[in-house]
């Protein structure tokens, strides 16, 4: 039978379900014996395989495309900060958001070294930045396991001539003190590449500016920003990395990371900063329009400022985390006033209506008609499907004034929660703060 005959959400092993004459049923059978003898009766594969897509409805993430550096990818990426190491319930339900967005089109990741380490893990890990220590290889450096799984993921997945992409994996290293030379990059670039289980990575970038400073109080400062571009370069012409960028870098920075770069004849493909509708003020907007004038793509994390335009939310339906929920009620010692997002939520919710898509979607098409690429968090199937119906079209220029001025009516910047910041990192002895602007 034609693939068409049965829905694509229904699992294999489920069709007979559909079948209610028994003249069908007796043509599956001998269909069912033709096959095996075909192929020899292979064993059954464990291999997780998307679902195949390229025989139905074309999808928007293969024609909705952006470049970053030599890569062709969606224009909406998946990014895996929440994804960790678990139980095995969570591991299973991080590989069916894996293979969920290879069955969309949705095949470019963003990971860190960082990523999935539990928080003792990253006050250790911060609380070693300020005692020093010998370079680390080995993923305990961070405690981080979303590369790992990342990795294990990719080569589980079974891959076939239905039109199925492998993977784009970008993946990032911190600066951290006892990273003080360029080969301490190459280093950090090896070891990513071999939990991911690759032999060069398609995307290295630099975490943030090297804002870690322990001794500053003291008058004892040195940034190694330069170092770290040298290293990203030595990466690049070893064939360690495919292409090499940075994050957190406002235009000044980011200029100079261009031109050091550009001298060695390496190409910067992408800066990623924190960007969405809430975000925009501090030298977010500035830094995607020197980013796009300098050839760079802009990367956007928090595109959907942690779920707080994800339309979910509202001041009855608060979300778990308590950080966040300032944004909805109001909170006067971060300068929220007691609207809180109330007017950007309702503009949202108004052009969603009139496109029958979701305020999530019209969010992060939003950064899309910006010229940057949203890198969504998905930790679900369902969180994918959602992701992906920003792909396919766009805000007119009248809607993303109106958000625009909507955003503006808010009269604050989203400044992240808790130990998960807009514009700093926890490094041990405090918060490290960069500005863009």
């Amino acid at each position: 039978l034609p693939p068409s005959f049965f829905p694509a959400s229904r699992a294999r092993r489920n069709i007979t379900t559909r079948l209610t004459s028994r003249a069908m049923r007796r043509l599956c059978l001998r269909a069912g014996v033709l096959v095996a003898l075909l192929c020899a009766c292979p064993a059954v594969s464990t291999a997780v395989r998307p679902a195949a897509t390229s025989r139905g409805p074309a999808l928007p993430a293969r024609s909705d495309r952006a470049r970053v550096g030599t890569l062709d990818v969606p224009s909406l990426g998946l990014g895996t900060i929440k994804w960790s190491l678990g139980d095995e319930a969570d591991t299973a339900r991080l590989q069916a958001t894996f293979g969920a967005a290879l069955s969309a089109g949705i095949d470019f990741f963003d990971t860190a070294e960082r990523y999935g380490a539990p928080t003792a893990d990253l006050l250790r890990g911060a609380f070693r930045a300020v005692a020093g220590g010998g370079e680390r290889k080995d993923a305990a450096a961070f405690g981080g396991s979303g590369e790992a799984l990342l990795g294990r993921f990719a080569r589980a997945a079974a891959y076939d001539d239905e039109g199925l992409r492998a993977p784009v994996i970008a993946s990032k290293f911190t600066p951290v003190p006892w990273r003080t030379s360029p080969e301490s990059v190459v280093a950090a670039c090896s070891a990513s590449a071999d939990r991911l289980g690759v032999q060069s990575l398609d995307l290295f970038q630099v975490h943030m500016p090297d804002v870690i400073q322990p001794f500053k109080a003291l008058g004892v400062s040195q940034a190694k920003d330069a170092v770290y571009w040298e290293g990203l370069a030595r990466c690049y012409e070893r064939g360690l990395a495919k292409n090499v960028g940075v994050s957190n870098y406002g235009p000044t920075l980011l200029e100079r990371a261009h031109s050091a770069l550009g001298e060695r004849g390496v190409p910067l493909a992408s800066n990623q900063i924190n960007f969405s509708l809430l975000y925009r003020r501090p030298g977010a907007q500035a830094t995607v329009d020197r980013c796009l004038e300098l050839g760079v793509t802009p990367l956007a994390y928090y595109p959907l400022a942690m779920g707080v335009l994800s339309g979910n939310y509202d001041r009855v339906r608060l979300p778990a985390d308590v950080g966040l929920r300032g944004y909805f009620l109001g909170d006067v010692r971060r300068g929220i006033p007691k609207a809180g997002v109330d007017p950007l939520l309702a503009e949202l919710h108004r052009v969603a209506a009139a496109r029958d898509r979701t305020p999530a979607q019209v969010a992060l098409n939003w950064v899309m008609c910006k010229g940057a690429v949203p890198l969504a968090g998905a930790s679900r199937p369902d969180h994918v499907a959602s992701n992906a119906g920003a792909l396919g079209w766009r805000l007119s220029a009248a809607e993303v004034r109106a958000l625009e001025d909507a955003a503006d009516a808010c009269a604050f910047d989203f400044a992240g929660s808790g130990m998960k910041t807009s514009d700093s990192k926890f490094v041990g002895y405090g918060f490290e703060k960069w500005t863009l602007n």
